[in-house]
């Protein structure tokens, strides 16, 4: 108690600085909180249950309903602090750390005493790597359930250092960017009102765990329970650290409501860009003002994502030089597993998203997320099967426009597991042969599945958790991922700044895309019609060594049915070649470079039912 006799020198503070910010000679301290009656600012060494200094907020120091004191003391990362009004304690919602909270899945009554903590301070080394959104790939997982499983190969499993463990692995995949779902300190359980209603119904459902995290929380801090250890600062510092000297980004998903201030929204996003050099966000809620977002400079160099914005609304009539923000293209999920079941009327949709690629912001899409079916569960289950969380299956979407092959669930027929393995491949290929920007859901890539649950947010367990068991059985699969990856870099017409244009407009003889059928230069719109052929003038688009890329022919035969596909004319001398065959086995349905299979000098080219192709047109 002896700490307390010095009292430590302080003075009024900035109220502009909500939160703790560090100062030349101490830290800034501000509190919005109403009322009349002064607060104080208490101080604790890390472990103990009594304060060792305690600082009063007079009234003079309050600016409206800001309290704001400046501590002149240079080192308090070693400290925890809170705020009390007479017998009551305050947290700070803004504080960059918050102690207190217990491992994850802990209720909020079983919390110890909630504290705030200051940040050390330590610099993100090495540089932020500059990636186009149409270069990058996108890997998204969440943060503890992706290492969780004991078969996940990592020493810290279910924490920042156990994603940290598998950067190697990332970089082996070919992906660019990780998306960490919700990895700030939200809440796991919501909060109880304090007082009681006198009726409630008896079927009034119980209050269920939060395990993905979309939530409001204390958003400047990390999530604790995703710590290894006792030192959240670090380990995320690190995190993203290790990712930049992988040349990879680091994206960070935030969940902001309605009711959430403009200036809290802004205020989180520059915190994360500036202390741990977050390279995006992806941003959900009703919170989110994207044109607010866009024109901040502070975030200029800061990928933007969310679900639909207006595109005029921020930019006006002059189109950014530089893509920042992007669309989260769910449009594109939709669409795509329609068409790769079958279902009529799906090709004027399927010429849209294949090339859809605007010119003023990037556009994310994907086959599966975290919402819905994984990879393997869109080709196994025709329904939904929520039932584990206590719902009575009524939660999650029912539009999930599956099929399973024959089979609800798992079964030993080969001809079905082959069949589920080839629908994969070719969900894969419609990804990756599109336009925008690919994301590829943790553990698709090797089969991962939930047991047909389409809505795993409440389940903490070996549902929710990436099944690593799946990867050696699954090897194949996850190569032929990794090849598509390959494929889709080294061909750059394949993913252009912009979006592709159906007309010679550089008098090339071609034009940079067109769509084929049965007949060249025909696409077939019948209702009925579930086969289509895409052209790509590789001579619009430039290969790392300079020279043009090739021609590629993609044939997408989506019917139960064989069909006859028209082989496109090419410049003389070239001719075509097979690189992709999505009806071959995994690690041979994608041939490496320069071993591509030659054709037969024809005109047209029979293709078995659900079959994707992809020929390369060049010298003979």
């Amino acid at each position: 108690m002896s700490e307390r006799k010095v009292q430590w020198p302080a003075g009024p503070g900035d109220p502009e600085r909500l939160g703790v910010t560090r100062t030349d000679d101490g830290y800034n301290f501000a509190l919005e909180l109403a009322g009349e009656e002064e607060i104080f600012l208490e101080f604790y060494r890390k472990g103990h249950s009594e304060p060792c200094m305690e600082i009063a907020i007079p009234q003079t120091y309050r600016t409206g309903n800001v309290w704001a004191v400046k501590v002149r003391q240079p080192r308090l990362s070693s400290f925890v602090y809170r705020y009390r009004r007479g017998e009551k304690y305050f947290v700070d919602p803004w504080a960059p750390l918050v102690w207190g909270k217990g491992v994850f899945g802990t209720i909020p009554e079983d919390y110890g005493p909630l504290s705030g903590g200051v940040l050390a301070g330590t610099k993100v080394g090495g540089e932020r790597p500059r990636i186009s959104y149409e270069d990058m790939v996108i890997y998204k997982i969440h943060v503890r359930g992706y290492t969780m499983q004991k078969n996940s190969r990592v020493k810290k499993k279910g924490t920042f250092r156990g994603v940290q463990e598998k950067i190697p692995y990332f970089r082996e995949l070919g992906v660019t960017s990780l998306e960490l779902m919700p990895a700030y300190d939200f809440q796991e359980y919501p909060p109880r009102p304090e007082k009681t209603v006198r009726y409630q119904l008896a079927s009034a459902a119980p209050e269920r765990l939060n395990f993905w995290g979309y939530a409001p929380g204390d958003y400047f801090a990390p999530k604790t329970s995703y710590c290894a250890g006792k030192d959240p600062e670090r380990e995320v510092k690190e995190l993203v650290e290790a990712l930049h000297e992988a040349e990879m980004e680091c994206l960070m998903d935030f969940y902001f409501p309605g009711h959430i201030r403009p200036d809290l929204v802004l205020q989180v996003l520059r915190f994360w860009r500036r202390e741990y050099q977050v390279d995006g966000f992806v941003l959900l809620g009703d919170g989110v003002r994207m044109d607010e977002l866009a024109a901040d400079p502070m975030l200029a160099d800061t990928k933007l994502l969310c679900p639909g914005f207006d595109l005029r609304q921020i930019y006006g009539n002059t189109l950014p030089g530089k893509k920042q923000i992007g669309e989260y293209n769910c449009g594109f999920q939709d669409a795509m597993r329609r068409f790769l079941k079958g279902d009529e009327d799906q090709i004027n949709s399927f010429q849209y998203y294949v090339k859809k690629n605007p010119a003023g912001c990037g556009t994310v899409q994907y086959m599966a997320n975290h919402d819905g079916f994984t990879l393997a569960d869109l080709v196994s289950y025709d329904y939904r099967h929520n039932e584990e969380n206590g719902e009575a299956n009524r939660d999650g979407t029912s539009y999930n426009y599956s099929w399973n092959c024959g089979a609800e669930g798992p079964t030993r027929r080969q001809m079905i597991l082959e069949l589920r393995r080839r629908q994969m491949r070719n969900a894969i290929l419609l990804l990756f042969l599109s336009q925008g920007t690919p994301l590829i859901f943790g553990g698709d890539e090797f089969g991962n599945s939930q047991g047909g649950n389409n809505n795993a947010y409440c389940q903490d367990n070996v549902t929710g958790w990436t099944d690593w068991s799946q990867a050696r059985k699954f090897s194949d699969f996850t190569e032929f991922v990794k090849r598509v990856i390959r494929f889709r870099k080294d061909h750059p017409i394949l993913h252009m700044p912009c979006e592709l244009r159906a007309t010679d407009y550089r008098s090339l003889g071609w034009p940079e895309i067109s769509f084929h059928s049965e007949r060249a230069w025909y696409a077939n719109q019948e209702n009925t019609c579930r086969e289509i052929g895409v052209l790509y003038c590789g001579a619009y688009a430039k290969k790392a060594d300079g020279s043009d890329d090739d021609f590629l022919y993609v044939i997408y035969n989506m019917h139960w049915s064989e069909h006859m596909f028209a082989l496109p004319d090419l410049p003389e001398g070239r001719r075509w070649y097979l690189a992709v065959d999505s009806g071959r086995k995994d690690a041979e349905a994608v041939r490496n470079a320069g071993e591509e299979l030659p054709l037969e000098e024809k005109k047209s080219l029979k293709v078995g039912p659900r079959r994707i192709l992809v020929l390369i047109g060049k010298q003979g």
